[in-house]
């Protein structure tokens, strides 16, 4: 896969974590396990989206 096509995958897949993460926090009930997993969607997205914009290189 080409460079930039990687980097607009995974940017896009940050997208779709964030605004899921961030809507699974309204959506779903307000008890521990169901608001880390919204908290965890939301981490995963920022770190997909760091690797996507370049500032982690990894390994081919």
């Amino acid at each position: 896969m080409n460079d930039r096509r990687r980097q607009y995958v995974l940017l896009g897949l940050a997208l779709a974590l964030i605004v899921t993460g961030t809507l699974a926090t309204g959506l779903l009930p307000s008890t521990a396990p169901y608001q880390i997993l919204a908290g965890a969607l939301i981490v995963a997205g920022f770190a997909v989206g760091y690797v996507g914009v370049g500032a982690i290189k990894l390994p081919e």
